[in-house]
């Protein structure tokens, strides 16, 4: 408040000869920057707040491509993982990027979305923010031609046993090594070749008890991506897949 003391003390004794609504409107209209700024402050402070004390670790990253599995499927696969794994579902989780569309070929109404869905994966790979994806037989061949699917044959070097009971589960697949597709589509070459090799890396979910009353009506499996940050965890969740999940 400026002025001299007595037009403060002049100030001082108005307001407080004020209405309670009069005051409220003095302080509103003189003090509205002031108390604008501190309520931004008092926002901002608490939300800050608030994620930290909510924030959760994720443990594993997951993704669904082309398949979509109903409430209590998705709570098997995600929730009832924690628990079995002795995780603290209040601080930790499994992240779940939901209702990807990957296709080879997608129609002209699909391609926003398949093209969408691809940026999606791609830059959740390059921020090391994916370590599984559960997908139908498209989606796998699409993921493995990219080389984006890990060789499976890791898993024998954390977990033999696991390894060798996976073994009737484990399919090849086609990983593009090197290609002139860029040189074809452009018309500078007659004819398509590719330098390709095959590669275990993915496993038929199909007949795993979890997905048996699940109504899924087509083929489904899961890969680890290739660059993976939990790996220990991924072998834990496919082992929890195979042998407890139901």
């Amino acid at each position: 408040m400026t002025g001299t003391k007595e037009e403060r003390e002049a100030n001082r004794k108005a307001f407080k000869e004020m209405s309670f609504d009069d005051k409220l409107k003095y302080i509103v209209a003189y003090y509205k920057l002031p108390i604008f700024t501190a309520c931004v402050v008092i926002f901002v402070l608490g939300s800050t707040i608030y994620r930290n004390l909510t924030k959760k670790d994720v443990v594993l990253y997951t993704a669904y491509g082309n398949v979509v599995f109903g409430e209590d499927l998705d709570k098997k696969l995600t929730t009832d993982y924690l628990d079995y794994a002795e995780k603290n579902p209040k601080k930790e989780e499994i992240l779940v990027y939901y209702d990807l569309y990957l296709a080879e070929n997608p129609s002209g109404e699909d391609h926003q979305y398949a093209y969408a869905s691809k940026l999606k994966v791609l830059g959740a790979i390059s921020a090391k923010q994916l370590d599984l994806i559960l997908m139908n037989e498209e989606a796998c061949r699409q993921m493995s031609a990219s080389g984006l699917l890990l060789d499976l044959s890791f898993i024998q070097e954390y977990d033999a046993s696991l390894y060798s009971q996976l073994q009737p589960y484990l399919l090849k697949n086609t990983v593009i090594l090197d290609d002139n597709s860029i040189e074809y589509s452009l018309g500078e070459a007659e004819e398509y070749e590719a330098s390709t090799e095959e590669v275990v890396n993915a496993i038929d979910l199909t007949t795993f008890p979890v997905f048996q009353n699940a109504e899924i009506n087509k083929d489904l499996c899961i890969a680890v991506i290739a660059n993976s940050t939990h790996i220990e965890e991924d072998i834990s969740y496919i082992d929890y897949l195979l042998n407890t999940a139901e």
